[in-house]
């Protein structure tokens, strides 16, 4: 199949765009502790929820991971890979 192919092929959506660190970690199969660490290292999206109202600069956030551009920049990578190593899995299953 050709990218264009499997565009739209298998998508899954979320209910909402954004969950918590600790969440995104569980979907992952990875721990909240190893999420946390990424978010720290910048490696990934996220949107810090903070107090509007709150008069310190340093009040603290509540950092979530924005799914849909996880999800593009994983896609991004998966096409990116050489084809025989993207479609290795492929000889598993017999295709």
């Amino acid at each position: 199949m050709t990218k264009k192919e499997l565009e739209g092929f298998v998508e899954v959506r979320h209910a909402v765009d954004a969950v918590p660190y600790p969440k995104f970690a569980e979907m992952i199969g990875k721990k909240a502790d190893t999420v946390k660490s990424m978010i720290d290292a910048g490696k990934l999206p996220i949107i810090p929820w903070t107090n509007p109202e709150a008069k310190s600069p340093n009040t603290r956030s509540e950092n979530w991971v924005y799914i849909p551009e996880f999800n593009r920049a994983m896609r991004d990578a998966f096409y990116n890979r050489p084809k025989e190593q993207r479609d290795a899995w492929l000889l598993w299953i017999g295709l």
